[in-house]
């Protein structure tokens, strides 16, 4: 038996989950520290939302690397330089971004133009087909 017991309660969260500074699928899953962008470090939380089937994840980019592809959240005095996103969904009947959002977009009336990797990789200039906090 182990020391410590541990759960998995977002079975293939991070199959879906990509970093929103690089785009990047690969995690680093450091025991007892927290799950890192394998590309540029940024952090990655994972809790559950209040009464929905999936999880929330927030990330961290106080420890994100410098890469070419990447684009840092935008820092806040408040928040730091955070963001997090809803996914709906079970591991059985799959994932879905629900929304996504910078903590930047919603303090003091700051208009930030940052957006997550996968929004800046489409051809429509952000049109990524899914739903957004401002839907």
């Amino acid at each position: 038996m182990a020391i410590v017991e541990t759960e998995d309660r977002y079975p293939g969260a991070f199959d879906v989950v990509k970093c929103p500074v690089c785009g990047s699928e690969e995690w680093t899953h450091l025991i007892y520290q927290s799950v890192f962008c394998a590309t540029c470090n940024t952090q990655c939380t994972l809790r559950e939302p209040a009464g929905d089937h999936g999880f929330i994840a927030e990330f961290d980019s106080k420890y994100t690397w410098s890469v070419d592809s990447g684009e840092a959240i935008p820092e806040t005095d408040e928040y730091g330089a955070r963001a997090s996103g809803k996914w709906l969904g079970t591991e059985a009947d799959g994932y879905e971004r629900y929304w996504f959002s910078a903590y930047a977009d919603h303090v003091n009336g700051n208009n930030f133009e940052w957006e997550p990797a996968w929004d800046r990789e489409t051809e429509n200039g952000g049109e990524s087909g899914y739903p957004t906090n401002e839907s």
